[in-house]
């Protein structure tokens, strides 16, 4: 099979649980002998003509770059919103693929490409997949969460414009596609300006928590100027790009249910998985006093950080001291404004998540948004650790297929609270947990989910 996937690049320039299963599924594609290619938005010049050049050659996949393709805004929202939809030449997209003659088009993303790749991808009868990894096209700012932190019903095109507001400008964009920042990160600049600047926040102790209670809809009201609104226009795009794409690969039940809200189009489930997940399950010891919380992730709002600290301060108030949550991912949290029963630990690398799960009796992920699959939960799975997450976690789809291997609970602090005292108080509870994790058949491989991929596809 020869397959094209579009995604936002190659590590360690782009970052995140997208880039890792595209490349990670990208490298095992070229284990089994299939011909893979990678198209991704690069750099922006002076000369506004669209083009596609070699890039060069990595581990056996040939990756081209987008020359002045559609603004990369990632997390940051769509504020200049014409921006998005300049069109470009159906023929450049043709020549392309033409060229390098593949079967499939594997789109993990739909930042920075035109709708005419799309429509030349179908006028060439070449089949397009989409794999689910966010929700940007549905939502702008990628997570259905706006402003003031609340998890939006429904879209309303008023308000997705006042969310938009604050993103990035066109030529901020520009800069963050440019071949310089692109070297910069790669030779890992980015990363050490972030420990420098997180230094200096602890240094000056800035009050880096996070902020639950702000509303900014009221103050951003009346800057709204219908007659610039072309969110409307915006969002529509997305849908007839959406609309083109033949087959949608859910990576969890929960995207499933929120795109086709918006859409009437057919998929499959198929969760995700990467390269590093390996079988490191143990039985576990829950023969101690101390109850040993972990928490990965950074401290946002919208992934239940709020509620996970007002659950804390509650279990303390309550006489509950043995209760502790470790916390990692995050340096910039001020520690002097968070109780004894918690432990910040900061950003951790991948290669100490065994200890971390040595560590740990249960893994939390209390996301308030529709997380679309939570690769943490996966890890933890792997390493023989229990989970307790939301309903609106994507991969409670692990933990509710075949035997129970956590708790699926209401997104607020009350439902984490009573699990927690529950557990606290019945050990056994986390032990038939366990149990179960290390006796059930590992199917988590990227191997298998490879081979999964491809008979979906027919090929």
């Amino acid at each position: 099979m020869k397959v094209l996937h579009y995604s936002l690049g190659l590590p360690p320039y782009r970052t995140g649980g997208l880039t890792k299963y595209s490349y990670d599924l990208m490298g095992e594609q070229v284990k089994q002998g299939e011909e893979v290619y990678l198209l991704f938005p690069g750099r922006h010049n002076n000369s506004k003509h669209i083009h596609i050049k070699k890039y060069k050659e990595h581990k056996n996949i040939k990756v081209f770059e987008l020359i002045n393709p559609l603004p990369v805004p990632l997390l940051n929202g769509t504020k200049e919103s014409k921006k998005f939809m300049v069109t470009a030449s159906k023929d450049i997209y043709k020549k392309f693929l033409k060229h390098i003659n593949v079967e499939v088009v594997h789109i993990h993303t739909l930042m920075g490409m035109h709708m005419e790749f799309l429509e030349a991808c179908r006028e060439l009868n070449i089949k397009t997949v989409y794999s689910t990894h966010d929700y940007f096209g549905l939502c702008p700012k990628v997570n259905f969460i706006d402003l003031d932190k609340n998890l939006c019903q429904d879209r309303d095109y008023k308000k997705c414009t006042l969310c938009n507001e604050s993103g990035f400008s066109f030529n901020k964009i520009k800069i963050l596609q440019s071949v310089p920042y692109r070297e910069f990160k790669n030779i890992g600049g980015i990363d050490f300006l972030k420990k420098v600047t997180s230094k200096i926040k602890k240094l000056k102790k800035s009050k880096a928590n996070v902020d639950c209670k702000q509303s900014y809809f009221k103050n951003l009201n009346n800057s709204f100027n219908k007659k610039n609104n072309s969110m409307e226009l915006l969002l529509n795009y997305y849908l007839q790009m959406f609309k083109s794409i033949d087959l949608f690969l859910f990576n969890s039940s929960v995207t499933e249910s929120i795109y086709k809200k918006y859409l009437n189009k057919e998929g499959l489930v198929l969760p995700i998985t990467h390269k590093h997940i390996k079988d490191k399950r143990i039985i576990k010891d829950y023969s101690k006093n101390e109850l040993r919380v972990t928490y990965l992730g950074p401290n946002k709002a919208y992934k239940g950080f709020c509620i996970l600290v007002e659950t804390m301060n509650s279990l303390k108030s309550k006489g509950f001291e043995n209760i502790k949550l470790n916390l990692y991912g995050d340096n910039s949290l001020n520690e002097s404004n968070i109780k004894g029963n918690i432990k910040n630990h900061g950003r951790y690398k991948y290669s100490e998540l065994e200890r971390i799960f040595e560590n740990t009796d249960v893994l939390i992920v209390p996301s308030i948004w529709y997380e679309t699959f939570g690769f943490i939960t996966l890890e933890a799975l792997s390493h023989g650790v229990p989970v307790i997450l939301t309903k609106k976690v994507g991969s409670k789809d692990l933990i509710i297929t075949g035997k129970e291997k956590g708790f699926v609970i209401e997104d607020n602090s009350k439902a984490l609270e009573e699990i927690l005292i529950k557990i606290f108080k019945d050990r056994s509870l986390l032990e038939k947990l366990n149990k179960n994790i290390v006796e059930e058949e590992f199917n988590y491989s990227l191997k298998e989910h490879a081979k999964k991929l491809k008979k979906a596809l027919n090929y």
